[in-house]
């Protein structure tokens, strides 16, 4: 038990550190949206709530659907909400490291601005899925387009705002970032030509669903790897431009 609190006391005393609080930030919405969904799934089919099959490639099931019912809707809507909260930190805190390497307050402001309203949309999200009125349905897909919309602008103006502070390190990292951005509206894409192909409409729908969940994912691991490379001294998160070599001077 005695080691138990230790290792908690040791958790806070580094979550204390600005790095350690943005990079524990960024890992939160890489892992717990994601974990939500997949742990919410297989519950919602022992509960035959949905179908079973394998939503990533046949899209027997929406995404929503694994939070729609209780139990499953427990957890999905605990996920989503705190996944909400995490990432207006995450970006309120990444626009302070940005400004610090040297970019423009009115910038780093954007990410602010499109980090609330992709949280507050994902909060939209969260608390009107499996509600039963069309009104309430309507607000569900404007939480859902509204996080999609957002979280794209904010994808890019990181992509943009980070550029000119790469360091040797962070280089191939920094590719994936527009590698990932760039697959999700593709897979928007794809469906369409597959729709207009001939295959159906709302399995197509609800695959590229699942898959865009994974590249979100993707993208906030890979920008999650690019802020391991920076570290703290004297008091706050050290900039790109403090750095060589890839490594943090400390």
């Amino acid at each position: 038990m005695e080691s138990f609190f230790a290792t908690v006391v040791k958790v806070l005393v580094l979550m204390k550190n600005p790095a350690n609080e943005l990079r524990a930030l960024s890992l939160w919405v890489v892992i717990v949206p994601l974990a939500t969904i997949n742990i919410c799934y297989p519950i919602a089919v022992a509960f035959e709530h949905v179908s079973a099959c394998i939503p990533y490639l046949e899209g027997c099931t929406s995404v929503s659907s694994t939070g729609r019912n209780p139990p499953e809707s427990l957890i999905f809507k605990t996920g989503m909400l705190s996944s909400a909260i995490v990432l207006a930190l995450l970006w309120h805190q990444c626009a302070d490291f940005l400004r610090q390497g040297g970019q423009a307050t009115w910038r780093v402001n954007l990410l602010r601005v499109f980090g609330f309203l992709a949280a507050l949309s994902l909060t939209l999200y969260a608390v009107t899925v499996g509600l039963k009125t069309a009104e309430l349905r309507f607000l569900t897909r404007m939480g859902v387009n509204g996080f999609a919309i957002c979280n794209l602008l904010i994808e890019i103006t990181f992509i943009v705002l980070y550029k000119p502070m790469r360091i040797i390190a962070t280089q191939k990292l920094f590719r994936w970032l527009i590698v990932f951005c760039i697959a999700i509206p593709l897979l928007g894409v794809a469906v369409e030509v597959a729709k207009w192909a001939g295959a159906p409409k709302h399995p197509s729908d609800k695959t590229v669903a699942w898959n865009a969940f994974v590249m979100v994912s993707a993208y906030y691991a890979v920008m999650a790897r690019i802020l391991w490379h920076h570290g703290y001294s004297g008091g706050r998160l050290t900039s790109p431009s403090h750095c060589r070599n890839g490594r943090s001077v400390q």
